[in-house]
């Protein structure tokens, strides 16, 4: 799946992946104040996945 389907996929979503979008963006947001790197480890049916914020426009951009 690309990118962009991704993105348009969010766009067209329902609610409820509106708000756990937002929910993961104000976590990564507080592991930023608290300087913290920004990474949101999550386990969802037997899948382990990590969430790493890479850039957040005029808020965050990670330094490579």
């Amino acid at each position: 799946m690309t990118q962009q389907k991704i993105e348009q996929y969010l766009a067209r979503a329902d609610q409820p992946v509106k708000d756990f979008m937002a929910e993961i963006l104000e976590a990564l947001a507080k592991k930023l104040s608290g300087k913290e790197e920004p990474i949101i480890k999550v386990r969802y049916f037997g899948a382990r996945l990590e969430i790493k914020l890479l850039s957040f426009d005029g808020v965050y951009k990670k330094r490579f």
